[in-house]
């Protein structure tokens, strides 16, 4: 009996991150990446969220393998998560599965995995899947696009792209093998579409390093702390011999981009010149010095966000210091940064950005090279990926414009099932898919109704209030009421008597009535709504 195709983002499409997709064929499943996605201002005490992996673990016995298509943490993050709940084999490439490994090590999870190393030209069968890896150009050594054959077709995965002519470690998209890997044409094509906003192309790399060596051979007496991506090694790579021609040394700071670092000198991703990597304690002059930093992104704990706040134990921030901020600010860290610039220009150091000079350019490509390899590929289907909803659509609309039929472009939500036959498609019942928030040690159990009460907390505060019964719940005195991040009660007595005579009115009826009470008291007479939890105190 003939089967269907099914392709299932679980991540990834309407934001920036969260990178997960579902290639389904009769019993047999193969995950493309398995990513996180970093909160933005209103996920107030999130850490991470993860992708909902109900699906995965309701069909493990289905799973032949997970495949990663490099590295960065929007598309390997969520795998220590996964593999509590199941075990995988997992394919990568040397360095992927070097960061990967670290990550399942630290969450006590290795032994739940099976990493299998792959490379560019290495082929895996999966079941019915037979998997074609070829090399693309981004941010960070070794990573992949997929073709996937399937018995209904080839669909092209391409992972995170750029066409860069010059990349930094020179590995570049190779269009040549991917088509080569497509004699037959391809049924589908899920692409990257985060810059389909940008018109023209992507900077190349080696603007970066231009900028740099030029800003290096300015920063004279002046020490030079440049804040990067810890996993953008070819950067790493450029900085270390840009150092060293201008005759300083490297400090690293950042716990992940000293494991990165290591992990990449260890593997053989990085040349690091003899003696340049030097410890805070060293004693060499200022100006024969660049720090390499966490923090592009303004995170709290970062080591630049601790030298702007004057809390990093080895580095004090001031007149002497050239700051260089070389990432560009993902969607939602926007004020983070903000703030932390604002900081480090008050302690007197002079701050490069990516307003001010080519610091830093993106991994992903721009309109014209997702162009280019629309034309490349030429699928039946086009289902645009990793992005926004105005990313997604733009994309779309591209593909039209380079020929296909507008009623074959996709655009798909989390949860979407895309179904092809090869010879037709359509979108079947939606999963139910719900972003999975990782706060501490609490993983997916911060719902909806706990974030909107962090909304409402972080506006209007929070009101409790005490109110003594006896045995019979009669009132036995006065009721109390405590108040945080809404008003100084001690400012307020005709609103704090009001609100006991409302208690006294209400409170026979029970807490749940009392509460909604209080609501809308507050809200009359404040226009505010705070946070109410009224408690019954048995005297």
């Amino acid at each position: 009996m003939a089967q269907n195709l099914k392709i299932i983002p679980l991540g990834g499409l309407g934001e920036i991150g969260k990178n997960m997709t579902v290639y389904e064929y009769g019993r047999n499943i193969v995950v493309v990446d398995c990513g996180v996605l970093f909160p933005d201002n209103s996920m107030y005490g999130i850490d991470l969220v993860l992708p909902d992996f109900d699906y995965i673990i309701q069909n493990q016995d289905k799973l032949r393998g997970i495949v990663l298509t490099h590295g960065h943490l929007d598309h390997i993050g969520a795998l220590p998560y996964l593999l509590r709940e199941i075990e995988a084999t997992i394919y990568g490439t040397p360095l992927t599965l070097g960061l990967v490994e670290r990550q399942l090590k630290e969450k006590n999870v290795l032994h739940r995995a099976d990493l299998r190393v792959i490379d560019a030209k290495e082929n895996i069968h999966l079941g019915p899947f037979h998997i074609k890896p070829f090399a693309v150009a981004h941010s960070i050594p070794d990573s992949l696009g997929f073709v996937i054959d399937t018995p209904v077709g080839a669909v092209v995965h391409t992972g995170d792209y750029k066409l860069d002519e010059t990349p930094a470690g020179g590995r570049k998209t190779d269009l040549a093998r991917l088509r080569e890997l497509t004699p037959d044409g391809v049924v589908a094509m899920f692409g990257d579409s985060t810059n389909a906003d940008r018109p023209g192309r992507t900077e190349t790399e080696r603007v970066v390093g231009e900028t740099l060596d030029r800003l290096l051979a300015q920063a004279n007496d002046k020490r030079v702390i440049i804040t990067i991506f810890s996993s953008v090694l070819a950067r790493i790579q450029e900085i270390m011999y840009l150092a060293d021609k201008h005759g300083r040394k490297i400090m690293l700071t950042g716990r992940s981009l000293v494991d990165n670092v290591g992990l990449a000198q260890e593997l053989g991703y990085l040349d690091v010149p003899k003696g340049i990597l030097v410890d805070s304690d060293a004693g060499f002059p200022k100006e024969k010095i660049v720090v390499l930093a966490t923090g592009s992104q303004g995170e709290p704990r970062s080591a630049l966000n601790r030298m702007a706040n004057g809390e990093h134990r080895q580095i004090e921030v001031g007149r002497d210091d050239l700051i260089i901020i070389s990432g560009g600010t993902i969607p939602g860290n926007e004020e983070d940064v903000g703030q932390m610039l604002n900081k480090l220009f008050e302690r007197g150091a002079n701050v490069i950005y990516g307003a001010m000079e080519t610091v830093h350019v993106s991994g992903h490509g721009s309109r014209d090279e997702l162009r280019a390899m629309i034309e490349t590929v030429r699928p039946q289907y086009m289902i645009p990926a990793h992005g926004e909803a105005r990313h997604l659509h733009l994309h779309g609309q591209m593909a039209v414009d380079a020929g296909i039929d507008p009623d074959n472009v996709f655009i798909l939500k989390n949860g979407y099932q895309w179904v092809t036959d090869g010879r037709k498609a359509w979108t079947a019942e939606a999963l139910r898919v719900d972003d999975v928030f990782v706060d501490g040690r609490l993983i997916g159990e911060i719902g909806e109704i706990v974030m909107r009460d962090r909304h409402r907390l972080s506006q209007d505060g929070f009101i409790v209030a005490l109110i003594p019964v006896d045995a019979n719940n009669r009132l036995v005195g006065e009721p109390q009421i405590v108040s945080r991040g809404f008003i100084y009660l001690k400012d307020a007595e005709s609103l704090l008597s009001a609100s006991c005579d409302e208690i006294k009115k209400h409170y026979k009826h029970g807490a749940h009535k009392l509460q909604r009470a209080l609501e809308d008291f507050f809200y009359r007479e404040t226009q505010s709504r705070p946070v109410v939890l009224p408690r019954f105190i048995r005297v």
